[in-house]
């Protein structure tokens, strides 16, 4: 199991690392650090991230879900993130 964590705002939160069919390494973030990044409405005009620097961080995640299922095993989470993107696993 990849782990990784990312650092904003002076905090760390706990990351994955799963590969992709084409084994491409996609990084999997918390929907606690989703909230972290975007803690602002859909409507502002920067679409509501905290700073460029958590739009930055967004674009880099390929996926976010919570704490739970990001603590799954490696094929457990792989089975979760399937789900919603079937093109991206075997």
């Amino acid at each position: 199991m990849k782990t990784t964590k990312i650092q904003f705002n002076g905090r760390s939160y706990y990351s994955r690392i799963v590969e992709s069919v084409d084994g491409e390494e996609l990084l999997i973030g918390s929907t606690i650090l989703l909230d972290a990044l975007q803690p602002g409405s859909f409507n502002d005009e920067n679409e509501g991230f905290a700073s460029k620097e958590a739009e930055r961080i967004y674009d880099e995640i390929f996926f976010f879900t919570d704490e739970r299922t990001l603590q799954l095993p490696e094929n457990e989470l792989i089975a979760e993130l399937k789900k919603d993107n079937p093109d991206w696993f075997e």
